[in-house]
């Protein structure tokens, strides 16, 4: 019989793609608590903490072009906690 145990990871699921990578890697370089698996297709970029926030001014400076949640969105494959989608980031949290 098997037990099920609590699993507070916060993830969003990303299409591969140029996008992606500098999303993932922007992530990676501003929070030490974020880990990114590449699946070939698609990349996830998990944590334990709290939440996971995107800005899109952020991910903006880095691409050097304006980028919109729209866009986020349009890359977005799928997600675990709760989503929060605003006019200028998306936020996932814990569903704990």
């Amino acid at each position: 019989m098997s037990t099920i145990k609590a699993n507070h990871t916060v993830s969003a699921k990303l299409m591969g793609g140029e996008e992606s990578g500098i999303i993932c890697d922007l992530m990676e370089e501003l929070f030490d608590h974020v880990d990114v698996i590449d699946s070939g297709a698609y990349v996830s970029i998990e944590t334990q903490e709290e939440e996971l926030v995107f800005e899109m001014a952020e991910i903006a400076e880095v691409m050097g072009h304006s980028y919109s949640v729209s866009n986020f969105l349009a890359i977005l494959a799928t997600y675990k906690g709760f989503i929060e989608v605003n006019d200028d980031n998306v936020t996932i949290r814990n569903n704990g």
